[in-house]
């Protein structure tokens, strides 16, 4: 068979011939002579330089263009990208056809094709992908299932379709070469492949990206998306990858385990990642003791900086029980070891850290020499500022919180001539930190420093910006597996007491000279800077034979056991840190309902509304307020402005980074949401008078609205009631409840957090937008949560009554802006279940402003 000339777009004939192959393909018959062209939205080809990214034309702008960058792609090696749903397929084939006849002339030595399942077997006709290969006489690189597209340029495939699969090359004429199920291939993937995987003690051991996954058997499966998507895959090194948010902790005799059966090649390369939000040095050096060997662990997760090289583009970044990625710490890994016969164990060994105008570890020390003659040190807790040669024990030792990047002051640096010298260079070393680590900086000063010095240090962190943690004697971090106790096994939160709650004083008003450049920026969120996930909606039309069969499994798709495959959706740019692109033969069409399971049958009467929507009227503010709109919000509450001011202004001292987007509107802003927390529905400023005449209080709306925005994000399960017998007839699976006012949500997972009585239905809520409003009471502490006016929860199920379960429906936040609707797995519905149905102790009370409907609704889409 000859190769097309270059540039020519008629191939040869050939098992049925490239044009038959590309209308089974792609397109649906010639349209008849003179037509129209046909409207709607048609694939489109984008050229990325020997990157290719076939998209459809009603997406302006794709996401998969910034991940498609960082894959490693040159002349000889192009790489084409499939992101078309199937409402724009009908020229998919034309396109793809097109664009292969033009390679091909170009002679690479493979294209790697991430269309997901077009290496998926497919009876005597053979894959999709080997059918292109050998008609366009191309070398084919091709995933046989749902395929991961994860920052920094590695292609995985979590589910393969065959044993040992994952990704095929596919020569002309030649049987297919199986891959792996990574791509480009670790050189650690040979080895890990012989490792079986599944039950270990009490945990589950599962491929990711990075290596392995161990997590709590009750855990669910990691998808794209999660933390376990997001770790970057070393070239070198297995990443073993310890825990899930939210879950138990992993023993160390089930990580032990796991170890202990790698093969030597890949033990000899293992690092421990803690993916749980818990420091993993204490589990790490358990392990140690059980495998009489030193292991690599990691203080955070390795994310990928983009490019290609993850080697050099990684960092570290911590990881809260949550979920939420916060700061990148100093020290990035450590060595650790068995202890010796005689039960004293060796202090664990930096051997990575990343300190702003120090060279990167390995080699040297984790340190950096300030002008002044001061060094600042790298420990687990921050940093340490002192004029020896390393930190005392108590400082090493404090373990890393990813609440807060400890900045320990000692006290030799706060005597002297050269003190402010110190400070001067502390300061630039800090305001060279990137943007999470400077907003979660605090600063502490020795046990024993003299209260003249700590006034001193406490007003250099006034001008800096930096929070304030009263001197406590540190942790010393040694307690063992098995005496430790409950509450740090739990919660992963070091033993001793938690950090000084912040309080730092009202910024002073310049008059004294700052022995900082400028003070560091102070913002109530601030989230790690890395690729965020979106599906990559690649199409294996239903009308070729060949590769109907090419679907994702459940899990590798996201969808509940026995469920359609459906690709998981991009969640907005506000969610965090994300893994993962996964490419799926089969989508969800375009406006459909997500199917959710239900305890009983879906009424078949059309649905009624559960509450008449008030007249027509703007739609909530969203934004930040101005200051017109401040003025006017504080004519409308004059007569209590000065009740709420005050308690305001403290919660501005302790946290002074709610103040985020300006210094001029956090006052009024936050006075408004005090203001409504402190209303009952039924008062002047409460839910109803929102939701019943929203022009007149506008600009009381625009500001709670905008004080909502600088509280902190929270994740869990939150829960509302709704004071009926039983659950309206019209919410059902795929129904829309929106609220008109701010919704009051109590946080199920909070400590001492109320649980509605049995009599009245739950509401159990998956978040994404919900804000903590805690923050603004006196001690800081509460399981209150609000969404803002506008928010929209798509439902998941309905749970009648029954077994003693109260009545309940799970909802998920739909995201906003229009963005698509993301179904949360199996088992996260199940957790979502399982928060819902928890029997009401009656202590504490259950707060009555969190009982009530949504009032606005939308039947589900037909």
């Amino acid at each position: 068979m000859t190769r097309p000339r270059q540039g020519e777009r008629t191939a040869p004939e050939g098992r049925g011939g490239i044009p038959g192959l590309l209308r089974r393909f792609g397109r649906r018959g010639e349209a008849p002579a003179g037509a129209a062209p046909a409207e709607g939205p048609r694939t489109v080809l984008e050229d990325l330089s020997h990157r290719y990214l076939l998209r459809s034309s009603a997406v302006a702008g794709s996401a998969v263009r910034d991940l498609l960058r960082e894959l490693p792609a040159d002349a000889r090696r192009p790489v084409v990208v499939v992101d078309v749903p199937p409402e724009a397929a009908g020229n998919l084939g034309e396109e793809l056809g097109a664009l292969l006849g033009r390679l091909s002339g170009e002679e690479p030595l493979a294209v790697r094709l991430v269309l997901s399942g077009s290496a998926a077997p497919a009876g005597a006709a053979g894959p999709l992908a080997q059918r292109l290969a050998d008609a366009w006489r191309l070398t084919l690189e091709a995933p046989d299932a749902a395929a991961v597209l994860t920052p920094g340029g590695l292609l995985y495939v979590s589910e393969p379709a065959t044993p040992g699969g994952g990704w095929w090359r596919f020569v002309p004429d030649t049987a297919p070469e199986a891959l792996g199920i990574r791509l480009p291939a670790p050189r650690w993937q040979r080895a890990l492949a012989r490792v079986p995987t599944g039950r270990v003690g009490e945990c589950v051991a599962r491929p990711v990206p990075a290596g392995l996954l161990l997590s709590p058997a009750e855990a669910a499966a990691p998808r794209p998306g999660d933390p376990a998507y997001t770790a970057a895959a070393h070239p070198e090194k297995v990443s073993v990858l310890v825990g899930v948010p939210r879950a138990q902790p992993v023993p160390a005799d089930d990580l032990a385990t796991l170890l202990a059966g790698l093969p030597a090649d890949a033990r000899s390369s293992v690092r421990l990642v803690p993916a749980d939000g818990r420091e993993a040095v204490t589990l790490a050096e358990d392990v140690c003791d059980l495998l009489g060997t030193a292991l690599e662990v990691t203080l955070g997760l390795p994310l990928s900086g983009g490019g290609t090289a993850a080697e050099a583009a990684e960092s570290v970044r911590l990881l809260s029980t949550e979920g939420e990625f916060t700061w990148a710490p100093p020290l990035t890994a450590l060595r650790c070891f068995p202890a010796r016969d005689d039960g004293s164990r060796p202090a664990p060994e930096p051997t990575g850290w990343s300190l702003p105008g120090a060279a990167a570890g390995a080699g040297g020390e984790p340190a950096l020499l300030l002008a002044s003659g001061a060094r600042a040190v790298a420990v687990r807790s921050g940093l340490w500022l002192g004029t020896g040669s390393e930190p005392p024990p108590e400082v090493g030792r404090r373990a890393t919180d990813a609440r807060a990047l400890r900045v320990t002051v000692d006290s030799a640096c706060l005597t002297g001539r050269e003190r402010d010298a110190h400070l001067k260079g502390l300061a630039a070393l800090l305001a060279d930190l990137d943007a999470p680590s400077r907003a979660h900086a605090e600063i502490a000063g020795p046990a024993d420093a003299a209260p003249e010095l700590v006034a001193h240090l406490r007003r250099f962190a006034v001008r800096a910006g930096l929070a304030w943690a009263a001197p406590a004697p540190a942790p010393t971090g040694t307690v063992r597996a098995g005496t430790e106790p409950a509450a740090h096994r739990e919660t992963g939160t070091p033993p001793g007491p938690p950090p000084t709650v912040r309080a730092a004083p009202v910024a002073t008003t310049g008059h004294t000279p700052a022995p900082s450049p400028a003070p560091l920026p102070a913002t109530a969120t601030v989230r790690a800077e890395t690729a965020v996930a979106v599906p990559l909606l690649g199409t294996v039309p239903d009308t070729a034979p060949a590769v109907s069969a090419a679907e994702p499994t459940a899990r590798s798709s996201g969808s509940p056991a026995g469920g359609p495959a459906v690709p998981p959706t991009a969640p907005t740019a506000s969610a965090g840190p994300a893994a993962g692109v996964t490419t799926s033969g089969r989508v969800q069409p375009s406006g459909a309902r997500p199917a959710a399971a239900s305890a009983g049958p879906v009424p078949a009467e059309a649905p009624r509304t559960t509450a008449t929507a008030p007249a027509p009227h703007r739609p909530a503010p969203t934004g930040l307020s101005g200051e017109r709109d401040r003025r006017a919000f504080r004519e409308l509450a004059a007569d209590i402005w000065e009740e709420h001011s005050g308690p305001v202004a403290q919660a501005l001292i302790r946290l002074p980074a709610l103040r985020s987007s300006g210094e001029e509107g956090a006052d009024a802003d936050l006075i408004a949401v005090r203001l409504y927390l402190s209303s009952d529905p039924d008062d002047p400023f409460g839910a109803r008078a929102l939701a019943a005449d929203p022009d007149l209080l506008r600009p009381y709306a625009v500001c709670l609205a905008s004080g909502l925005r600088r509280l902190p994000a929270l994740r869990g399960t939150l829960i509302r009631a709704v004071a009926r017998p039983g659950i309206p007839d019209d919410v059902v699976p795929g129904a829309v409840l929106t609220c008109d006012a701010p919704l009051d949500v109590v946080h199920a997972e909070a400590r001492g957090a109320a649980l509605p009585p049995d009599p009245l239905v739950r509401y159990a809520i998956r978040p994404v937008t919900a804000r903590r409003t805690s923050v603004l009471t006196r001690d800081g502490d509460g399981a209150g949560a609000l969404f803002a006016a506008g928010t929209s929860f798509t439902v998941l199920a309905r749970r009648e009554h029954g077994d003693g379960s109260p009545a309940r429906v799970l909802l998920a936040e739909t995201p906003g802006g229009g963005g698509p609707f993301r179904e949360p797995s199996a088992g996260a519905l199940e957790k979502l279940d399982a928060a819902a149905c928890r029997p009401a102790t009656g202590e504490p009370p259950w707060p009555g402003r969190c009982t009530g409907p949504f009032h606005l609704y939308d039947p589900p889409a037909s």
